[in-house]
């Protein structure tokens, strides 16, 4: 018998990575006692130092953290750019889901969460 190990493709990567930032309860109740942001935040500059870029962490608020990256472009002389996203999410309450909303499932087709 020939066992062949599947080798991940950068398609497996990404679903991954969003599995477990979904698996990470960032849920913001407008008070500043979400459990998860700085945690999420880590967790990505983690990531982000794996591949070379230097990550900042910055608290507007105790735990309620952003996080910025940068990496350098090839031309001084064109404009910059930037990306901008969030890592809090509303609160969800369990029964009120299908699955899990924070258990980054795979089901038909989808990454759920």
């Amino acid at each position: 018998m020939i066992i062949v190990a599947h080798q991940p493709t950068a398609e497996d990567e990404v679903v991954r990575l969003c599995q477990e930032l979904i698996r990470i309860d960032t849920s913001n109740p407008g008070d500043h006692s979400g459990p998860g942001e700085r945690v999420a935040a880590e967790y990505v500059a983690e990531k982000l130092e794996e591949v070379g870029l230097e990550a900042r962490i910055f608290e507007s608020h105790p735990g309620r953290a952003s996080l910025v990256a940068r990496i350098e472009g090839e031309d001084s002389g064109r404009d910059a750019l930037l990306l901008h996203g969030h890592l809090d999410v509303v609160p969800a309450r369990k029964e009120d889901w299908t699955r899990d909303p924070f258990g980054g499932e795979i089901a038909d087709g989808c990454v759920w969460g």
